[in-house]
């Protein structure tokens, strides 16, 4: 496998959640809850391409200096940890002069952190390019050797910090927000293994073993395991509760799709328009307007005889053990109105020449949400419907005669 496929997944991952809450509304770096969980996907896209081999020799030649990359993915590393940190602090809640001291805090003291790396960097001599094993290669060359402690001692403080108000949360929550911290501590975990391997690969180093396996091999794909479960367990609950609604919106909207093709085309055609990008959510939206305003259209000439002669059908029917598939004497109800509702659909197909009934109906299946499924539903599958609209059209056609 290509040595940069292991990062490069996840970075494009990370980056398509990140523009797909981006492209959710405008204001999102004011909110002290989304911003971070925005700076997280994107920084932590950010450090997958960078941590990269193919990428690593890229920025090299192109800056012209030896292992620049080096200070380059500590520094996003060490980014990544302090917006985990200043999420977290916002997740918790409290007092928001508390939360804001708190985040400044933290900010404050991993901005010092990685200018300390790039200090300690500028300090170093590493000629020689790594592209995988530079922690180990140069594990005991001056300021390098700092440079690498200090990353990795900042960044396991980040871990346990989140590991702790982690746990101490996980019992006080429910929902999405149960399963966002639960993915964060597996995360967390993971992160916990690529320390171990890091940390013992250097210590091994530093009393003359070759461990190097450890850092060049193990630690990879467990720092992008933790990198990508943990800013997904931090998206969870801001992404969960949409992409929820969008499931739900799909559904409904395609059990509503024989009831707006019964409606369609007496609306308007600039009106409710779905376009292939539309969520879920818009869809169901344009599309119930779109009913009602078929319905508005067909209400003068519902006719509440229609609904009268095709519920007794599907009452009789019902006796029958439900041989037009009616199974109750509820959904003989909205068989009933759906029938009316196609003769009518009929009568204004007719350019609205058809005389208003006597006795007007009213639809009132289409005011319950439940109720117009079940209607959507009447509409595409049940024959007594399709019999009352066989029987309009042969009235109008008898009347045109």
């Amino acid at each position: 496998m290509d040595s940069g496929i292991v990062f490069y997944i996840p970075g494009a991952l990370l980056l398509v959640v990140a523009g797909l809450k981006l492209s959710s509304g405008t204001g999102l770096w004011r909110d002290s809850l989304v911003a971070p969980s925005n700076a997280i996907l994107l920084v932590g896209s950010a450090v997958c391409v960078l941590s990269a081999p193919p990428t690593i020799r890229y920025v090299n030649d192109a800056t012209g200096v030896a292992n620049f990359s080096a200070p380059l993915v500590y520094a996003g590393m060490t980014a990544l940890s302090a917006s985990y940190l200043v999420l977290m602090i916002r997740w918790k809640g409290g007092p928001s002069r508390t939360q804001q001291r708190s985040a400044r805090l933290v900010l404050g003291v991993y901005a010092l952190v990685i200018a300390g790396i790039w200090v300690l960097f500028g300090l170093a001599e590493v000629p020689v390019e790594r592209t995988q094993d530079l922690d180990t290669y140069y594990a005991n060359t001056p300021y390098m050797r700092e440079m690498i402690v200090l990353y990795m001692v900042a960044h396991t403080a980040a871990t346990v910090a989140l590991a702790v108000m982690s746990v101490s949360w996980l019992r006080e929550v429910r929902g999405v927000t149960r399963a966002g911290l639960i993915l964060l501590i597996v995360g967390l975990t993971f992160d916990a293994g690529y320390q171990i391997a890091k940390y013992t690969a250097m210590a091994a180093r530093w009393n003359g073993m070759d461990w190097d396996f450890l850092s060049t091999n193990v630690s990879p794909p467990l720092v992008m395991l933790a990198g990508v479960t943990t800013a997904v367990g931090f998206a969870v609950p801001r992404v969960g509760p949409p992409a929820v609604d969008n499931l739900r919106a799909w559904r409904r909207y395609r059990l509503l799709k024989p009831l707006c093709a019964e409606l369609q085309t007496l609306r308007a055609p600039t009106e409710g328009i779905i376009r292939w990008w539309d969520p879920p959510v818009v869809r169901l939206a344009r599309q119930e307007i779109a009913i009602w305003d078929g319905v508005l259209a067909c209400s003068p000439y519902l006719d509440d005889q229609v609904r009268t002669t095709a519920y007794a059908e599907a009452v009789a029917s019902l006796a029958a053990a439900g041989t037009s598939g009616v199974r109750s004497p509820h959904q003989a109800t909205v068989v009933a109105e759906a029938a009316m509702l196609a003769a009518a659909r009929v009568r204004v197909s007719h350019d609205g020449s058809a005389e208003v009934p006597v006795r007007a109906g009213t639809l009132e299946s289409i005011s319950k949400p439940h109720l117009m499924v079940l209607l959507s539903r009447a509409l595409s599958s049940s024959p007594i419907v399709a019999q009352a609209r066989r029987q309009a059209a042969a009235r109008m056609a008898t009347s045109h005669d």
